[in-house]
């Protein structure tokens, strides 16, 4: 994990901290009973921390295992050798559970996973493709100039076209991922064999009939 945007000035050995308030999470519903902050909370005795439920009643902070009406934020880390290293997760009892909270606090920066990429995850539904079969006696390739013939006669034939797929435009990776999941399909070739009398009057032989 990294700290995108950390604001620490290096000449003048101080935090150019973003004062944060009004940050609203909800309380899992299961456990871990835990919240993560938008932003790395700065690490200060007193802490910044300041937590209440929607209906402005405070909590407090702790430094152990919270009981219910209280907030343990994981201070007690200091990962790659940082003292003010912290995730910004706040831990909370389970009897307040699903409850909303309202939080406010120095910020110093953006925490970013760096394994984000490969544990993503995007829900979407299944291809809107439905199932199709094409039963077509030749297949050749063509393009937008072909023409009808101008014989006597007319036969009706199977045509597979191929159609452009996703347009131009800016979509967010849901909607880009569903886009391409409802296009989704697969193709099989089969070939099979299968007689037929004629009796077509087509100069072929079997115009007896």
């Amino acid at each position: 994990m990294a700290i995108v945007d950390y604001r620490f000035d290096p000449f003048l050995n101080s935090f150019n901290v973003k004062p944060i308030s009004g940050e609203i999470h909800q309380i899992p519903t299961n456990s871990p009973y835990e919240i993560k902050l938008v932003e790395v909370p700065q690490k200060t005795d007193p802490s910044t921390l300041h937590i209440s439920f929607s209906n402005g009643q405070a909590l407090t902070e702790v430094s152990a295992q919270p009981a219910q009406g209280q907030y343990w934020p994981d201070y007690l880390t200091s990962a790659h050798g940082i003292a003010d290293w912290n995730t910004g997760t706040i831990l909370f009892n389970s009897q307040d559970a699903g409850k909303t909270v309202v939080v406010s606090y120095n910020g110093i920066g953006t925490l970013v996973d760096s394994r984000i990429a490969s544990q993503l995850t995007v829900d979407v539904s299944s291809s809107t493709q439905p199932d199709r079969e094409a039963i077509v006696n030749e297949a050749v390739s063509y393009d937008s100039t072909m023409t009808s013939g101008s014989g006597p006669k007319q036969g009706v034939r199977g045509r597979l076209l191929t159609h452009r797929g996703i347009d131009a435009g800016t979509y967010t990776l849901g909607v880009l991922l569903q886009k391409l999941v409802n296009l989704s399909h697969t193709q099989e070739y089969k070939q099979d064999t299968y007689k037929y009398n004629c009796n077509c009057n087509c100069d072929c032989g079997d115009d007896s009939n």
